[in-house]
């Protein structure tokens, strides 16, 4: 087995070799009715990103660095899990305490994971408690596709976008009857099922979907003596599992020209089994729900105005022995209201957005909910060979008063093919309700009178286009103050986050190709160390092709060292991995799908203390008639 740095030179040295395909390509051609209303519109066959700026906008104009990971990606290179699908793509980083449904860290340029604001259909669904999303729960099954904003954006969305954002959109209907069947079985009794149906008949869209994913697991906790002495005996040498039943619908109805009402609905049910002593199966149950109503209403040729109404739900349960149990639920109550206006030059933005957040369960919290008013102005505009988009985002937190944040991105387009782009942001993080009022029972309590953390980011991109080949390289510099850390929490420290990140996507010899690499610089300028968990290096090789009734691919993903903790004692190893799929259209609406993850049975470490999966094989039909 090759070391993680051969992995990474061999895929580098692959990449820069070939000639490479559209950036554009990362982007969706899509219809109205396939985005949800509010965030982005587009004409038919348009290609259209939308989280970026919460308006459609030509994925070629976007200025700032976003990645689109298609529901056909997802189900051709067959992954298993969310996390699965996040942690090779550049700028993110990826730590699990276990096995699938473990508890999950996602680093989004090598900000803390409570940066990464995580919407679901335009609804921000997290904890309020720990100030994460539950990316482990989400099951692929729901997601139609994914946008990854890297880099600050509270000047769009607020609180929680220090790092960047991730959306993910649900499976949504389309023109016809297109149901839609899978099946599949794999290493360690890992089972998935799911059926689906999709249509439309005139200005009617509705798409309805259920699963279940089924996986005894592995041992996920390593033996480690001396924890042993020191915390008890937390080891239990047995599988742990994870189970995950969800669905997810959605439903929306045109009238007159361009007016829409529409209806979202999303809902998870986990069980995550762990190890918290030799003498009880201890587990965690995640429960994720959202929900959304909106209303669009072409106002005139110029003006679009959208209403959104919703809620969100985060219910962690945690029982680690018996007799003993913890609940900790978050509901989100959220509005805005967004009028677009088109000008004579470029667009104009301004919207509204309020969040009621609630949190509830066995902890008592001297403070129990929090709301956040929030006014937005935007304008974009394309003049000539220049790009241009402006944000000013006001937001009012009822736990420490006001925070303004502003965004400035420029692009300029000074041959056919090469453009230069650079943007700066500045970006904010409330303090979660466990670092403002957890309850002092001896060691300390939360500290209401925390600050909000913040945020200065510059960065400047290079992007190359010939319209059959691209490159896309950015290096950032993010500044975070008034850190929070340590315990009772308070604004102690300061954070460098600067890296440089490389994308490249071709097509040669019939191959799909794609690379990517990633340096980052994340450090704790008052001590020094390195960020916990965030490797300096980071690369990915991914290569797809077809052959009559077979298509296939290989992946290569590797990251360096890094530290587990703050103090930097205790160093992961870097490590190299190998993973392979195969489909066969055996029918003209039925497949198999074969996935090898693993190939080379690497045993490696995300997280100290804790087992990663070895090779694993799993095989699935598909029923999609189209």
């Amino acid at each position: 087995m090759p070391n993680h740095r051969t992995v990474l030179a061999t895929a580098l040295c692959s990449a820069f070799s070939l000639s490479l395909v559209p950036l554009s390509a990362a982007a969706e051609t899509v219809s109205a009715q396939d985005l949800p209303v509010g965030l982005a519109y587009a004409s038919i066959a348009e290609t259209v990103v939308v989280t970026a700026t919460r308006q459609r906008q030509r994925a070629d104009e976007v200025i700032a660095s976003v990645e689109v990971i298609e529901r056909e990606e997802i189900e051709r290179a067959a992954h298993s899990t969310l996390i699965d699908v996040l942690r090779s793509r550049p700028g993110v980083r990826v730590a699990s305490n276990g096995g699938p449904g473990a508890n999950a860290s996602v680093f989004l340029r090598g900000a803390e994971s409570r940066h990464a604001l995580l919407l679901i259909d335009g609804m921000r669904v997290g904890s309020g408690t720990s100030g994460q999303g539950t990316f482990e729960a989400i099951p692929l099954g729901i997601i139609d596709r994914i946008e990854i904003v890297r880099g600050p954006a509270s000047a769009l969305y607020g609180s929680e976008a220090i790092g960047g954002v991730i959306q993910i959109f649900t499976r949504k209907g389309e023109a016809g009857f297109h149901p839609e069947l899978f099946a599949g079985y794999g290493s360690n009794d890992t089972a998935r099922l799911s059926a689906s149906a999709a249509g439309g008949e005139n200005r009617l869209r509705y798409s309805f979907a259920v699963g279940q994913d089924r996986t005894r697991g592995f041992n996920a906790k390593r033996d480690v003596p001396q924890w042993r002495s020191s915390w008890g005996d937390s080891y239990d040498p047995d599988r742990d599992g994870f189970r995950n039943d969800w669905m997810t619908a959605s439903a929306s109805l045109g009238f007159r020209d361009d007016d829409e009402v529409g209806l979202n609905l999303y809902h998870s049910d986990g069980r995550n089994d762990y190890d918290a002593n030799d003498f009880y199966d201890s587990y965690l149950t995640k429960r994720i729900a959202s929900s959304g109503l909106y209303m669009r209403n072409a106002i005139s040729a110029s003006w679009t105005s959208t209403v959104r109404l919703g809620t969100s739900e985060d219910r962690l349960r945690n029982k680690p022995a018996p007799g003993d149990v913890s609940r900790f639920n978050t509901r989100q109550n959220q509005f805005s209201w967004q009028n677009d206006l088109a000008l004579p030059l470029g667009s104009l933005l301004i919207a509204y957005d309020y969040v009621q957040t609630r949190v509830s369960g066995t902890t008592d919290y001297s403070t129990d909910k929090r709301t956040v008013h929030a006014g937005l102005l935007g304008w974009s505009a394309d003049i000539d060979d220049h790009s241009v988009q402006v944000n000013l985002r006001y937001d009012d937190n009822s736990q420490f008063g006001s925070k303004t944040t502003g965004h400035l991105g420029y692009a300029y387009r000074f041959t056919p093919q090469w453009t230069v782009l650079g943007s700066v942001s500045t970006a904010f993080n409330a303090p979660t309700f466990n670092q403002l009022y957890w309850p002092d029972t001896g060691f300390g309590g939360g500290s209401p009178d925390l600050k909000p953390e913040k945020a200065l980011n510059r960065e400047i991109g290079l992007r190359w286009n010939d319209g059959l080949n691209g490159v896309e390289l950015t290096y950032y510099n993010n500044r975070v103050r008034d850190l929070i850390s340590g315990w009772p929490p308070a604004n102690l420290d300061r954070a460098k986050l600067e890296g440089v990140e490389l994308v490249l996507r071709t097509q040669v010899a019939g191959f799909d190709l794609e690379a990517g690499a990633d340096w980052l610089n994340a450090r704790n300028q008052e001590t020094g160390n390195r960020l916990a968990r965030r490797a300096r290096h980071a690369g990915y090789v991914r290569a797809d092709t077809t052959s009559g009734a077979w298509r296939w691919g290989v992946e290569l993903e590797g990251q360096g060292a890094r530290y587990d903790d703050a103090a930097n004692r205790y160093r992961l190893s870097g490590f190299g991995l190998v993973h392979a799929y195969a489909h066969y259209a055996f029918a003209p609406d039925w497949r198999v799908e074969l996935r090898a993850s693993n190939l080379l049975d690497k045993d490696y470490t995300v997280a100290r203390g804790y087992a990663t999966e070895g090779r694993t094989v799993f095989v699935g039909v598909r029923y999609a008639p189209r």
